[in-house]
């Protein structure tokens, strides 16, 4: 029987999702030093624009990226998540990772595991499709030490033809 459209490209998918985990896992053992530009802005009140969680060891991001996970966008950003990009200049996409707990049979977030940022800036970020990253460690500090290029590299193998942005709005 003939694999559906939809199942291929999850396929694809996911095989591009297990080798941007691995690549994340590579930029914390990178040498150098993180962009001091890049700074976790106030996103709490920005729109939410996202939650997910992984939660199964079978998901190919599982030991990168296991946890809930919430995305917050700026109001530059809004319109990019909605439409799948491009994204203006300004736009700025902030993505925390909690440890999941199941509370009574309740998935919940438990502690906090990291919390980043993607902030668009063209002229400055143009090795980095436009895109400034970092990420940081629950007491602050900062886990990007490559300038975001192992970043990048996951988010243009993954997501190029959304302006290199996973996340989508939902309603």
């Amino acid at each position: 029987m003939a694999r559906s459209t939809k199942t291929i490209a999850l396929g694809f998918y996911s095989a591009a999702m297990a080798v941007a985990g691995l690549l994340a896992l590579a930029a914390l053992a990178q040498e150098g030093g993180p962009d001091p530009d890049v700074k976790l802005p106030d996103y709490r009140e920005w729109t939410h624009v996202k939650s997910m969680v992984i939660f199964d060891e079978a998901h190919p991001l599982f030991n990168a990226f296991g946890g809930m996970h919430h995305v917050y966008a700026n109001e530059k950003a809004l319109a990019g998540t909605k439409a799948g990009g491009p994204y203006p200049d300004g736009s700025a996409l902030v993505f925390v990772l909690y440890d999941v707990e199941n509370a009574g049979g309740a998935y919940q977030a438990a502690g906090k595991k990291v919390t980043a940022v993607m902030l668009k800036d063209s002229r400055r970020y143009k090795n980095t499709g436009g895109w400034a990253f970092q990420a940081w460690d629950p007491s602050g500090a900062p886990l990007v030490t490559d300038g975001g290029a192992s970043c990048f590299a996951c988010h243009a193998n993954g997501a190029s033809s959304t302006d290199y942005v996973f996340s989508r709005f939902v309603p």
